[in-house]
C-alpha cells in the first residue's frame, strides 16, 4: 500500500515538474541528477538529501535577492519533497515529528513569501535550518 502511494506521488511529481532543479532568476537549472531512485536504501536517501540542499540554496539566493517568486517556488519544491520522502521513512516516530515540524516551517517561508516579508521568510527560513539540524542530529543519534 505505501509503495503505491509513494509511486502515486512521485509520479505527480514528475507529471506538475516539481522533479526540476531549484528556480533561479536567470532561469537556468543547476546540474544534478534529477531521476527518482528505485530503491529505499542509502543511494535514495543521498537523493532526498540533495534536493533539499538544492531548494534551501534557491530559498537563500531568493531572500539574497529580494525574490519572492523564487523563494515561494523553492519552498514549494521543498514541501512536495518532504511529502514523497516521508513516505519512505516513516516508520521511525521521531523522524515523523520532524517531517511535521519541516512541513508546517516550509509553509510559513511560502506564507511570508507571499506576504513579500522579507523579514518573515529569513525567520522562517531560520527555523527551517534548524529543523534539519535537529532532525540529522536526531538520526545520527538513532544510528
Amino acid at each position: 500500500m505505501r509503495l503505491l502511494i509513494m509511486l502515486a506521488l512521485t509520479a505527480l511529481w514528475l507529471t506538475t515538474g516539481m522533479a526540476q532543479t531549484p528556480s533561479t532568476e536567470a532561469g537556468t537549472k543547476a546540474a544534478s541528477d534529477d531521476t527518482i531512485p528505485k530503491e529505499t536504501g542509502e543511494r535514495s536517501l543521498d537523493f532526498w538529501m540533495q534536493k533539499k540542499l538544492d531548494y534551501s540554496t534557491g530559498i537563500l539566493r531568493g531572500l539574497s535577492m529580494g525574490d519572492f517568486d523564487q523563494i515561494e517556488a523553492n519552498a514549494n519544491h521543498m514541501r512536495l519533497l518532504n511529502k514523497v520522502e516521508g513516505f519512505a521513512r516513516s516508520r521511525n516516530p521521531d523522524y515523523r515529528n520532524h517531517v511535521r515540524t519541516f512541513e508546517r516551517v516550509t509553509n510559513e517561508v511560502i506564507h511570508q513569501a507571499k506576504k513579500k516579508n522579507i523579514d518573515g521568510v529569513t525567520l522562517a527560513y531560520h527555523q527551517l535550518t534548524t529543523s534539519c539540524v535537529r532532525c540529522h542530529q536526531s538520526l545520527r543519534e538513532a544510528e
